[in-house]
């Protein structure tokens, strides 16, 4: 199935960035094997492409990393959805990216980028509170910066947004759950900058409507 995979996306004509998910690792029986397998076959995979991103890898968390493009800041982490085969690495990782996150902030000009972008598998469930909640979690990163950021993820395998103004009085940041299973054809999202509400998202095929973000997010009104 990774080979497959790997033949299937190393087709596209765009550069393609891969990331873990609960299928790849913590759902395998095996999973050392599934990780390792995911390894060989999809880690690292942009690098099959000659392209533009100006990639930053984050050492031991390799299959982890960030680039701003356009003055979008993306942060890609190995957050996995479905129970953790081992809290004690879970808990050390999540803590790692968090540093990583706030060390690439930290080092960035404020003026570079005006559009935060966070890419990994899982939503922010139970089983990575200690990433997304607390005095040090995302959620703070995405207070402390206060530009709009948007979180794509695959857990569910359907789609759904969450503002974060609904719980967490976070006007600036927007939960989006893609649709999985070949259900539904990839979204496109479109971020420039230079628009007041700069992010746009479309499910392609008509009857697939999006709430949030038809004609921009966030709404001029809440900048």
């Amino acid at each position: 199935a990774y080979r497959e995979a790997a033949g299937i996306l190393g087709r596209s004509a765009i550069t393609t960035f891969v990331l873990p998910g609960d299928n790849d690792i913590n759902d395998c029986d095996d999973v050392s094997h599934g990780e390792s397998m995911w390894l060989e076959h999809l880690h690292r995979f942009d690098e099959r492409w000659d392209h533009p991103f100006d990639v930053r890898r984050w050492g031991t968390l390799d299959e982890s990393f960030t680039f701003v493009h356009r003055r979008v800041l993306y942060f890609a982490v190995n957050i996995v959805g479905g129970e953790p085969h081992s809290r004690t690495e879970k808990e050390r990782r999540h803590r790692e990216h968090l540093a990583q996150i706030r060390g690439t902030l930290s080092e960035i000009e404020d003026g570079d980028f005006d559009v935060m972008v966070l890419l990994g598998h899982a939503e922010p469930s139970r089983h990575h509170r200690d990433f997304f909640r607390g005095r040090d979690g995302f959620y703070s990163i995405v207070a402390e910066v206060g530009k709009p950021t948007l979180h794509l993820h695959g857990d569910r395998h359907e789609y759904y947004e969450q503002p974060g103004s609904d719980e967490l009085g976070l006007d600036n940041y927007m939960v989006i759950s893609l649709d999985g299973e070949s259900i539904a054809p990839p979204i496109r999202i479109e971020i420039d900058v230079s628009r007041k509400s700069p992010i746009t998202v479309s499910r392609v095929r008509k009857g697939l409507d999006v709430d949030c973000c038809s004609r921009g997010w966030p709404p001029s009104e809440e900048l």
